[in-house]
């Protein structure tokens, strides 16, 4: 675990910056309290607010910015929905590094009330098709149609994910 660790940080929009600002502090909270962990923060532009500077929602020196980092920290960003709008930021990402198993961990924890304190389980998510990459249109007035993409290939791969975690 020791080392200089790269996080490129999406700040994000909206509530974004504010929730980013305030996971920072805690990352360089971390970095003060174990000496030899340190966190270099590469900012980084992406979102809605910057297609007019850069033509894209995720542009060339962000994308060049996660291809050098270890991590990326990003906040929420927008997500236009007009037909023809780009790709979310969040997908453009998952393809582009085939981060394809969205792992989410869920325990109980100690001395914390609840009503199952022998909770331990992952959930895996296929995390680049389904409704991510969902074609939508509106068939008459008021009716809309979504299709979603599901291949063979995806889902034996997340299933194979899936029983190695296990």
């Amino acid at each position: 675990m020791a080392g200089t660790y790269r996080i490129a940080v999406i700040p994000g929009e909206g509530i974004g910056p504010e929730v980013v600002n305030a996971a920072l502090k805690v990352l360089n909270a971390v970095q003060e309290a174990v000496k030899d962990v340190r966190f270099e923060f590469l900012m980084c532009e992406a979102g809605v607010s910057v297609i007019p500077k850069y033509g894209t929602n995720l542009p060339e020196e962000t994308v060049e910015k996660l291809k050098q980092s270890h991590a990326c920290f990003k906040g929420p960003v927008t997500t236009p929905e007009e037909p023809g709008s780009p790709v979310s930021v969040a997908v453009k990402i998952r393809t582009m590094f085939d981060l394809y198993a969205n792992v989410r961990p869920a325990r109980s924890l100690p001395n914390v009330p609840c009503l199952r304190p022998d909770i331990d389980l992952v959930i895996v998510r296929e995390n680049t098709e389904g409704f991510y990459y969902a074609k939508e249109f509106e068939v008459a007035p008021g009716v809309g149609i979504s299709t979603r993409l599901i291949t063979r290939k995806a889902s034996e791969r997340v299933a194979r994910f899936a029983f190695n975690l296990a």
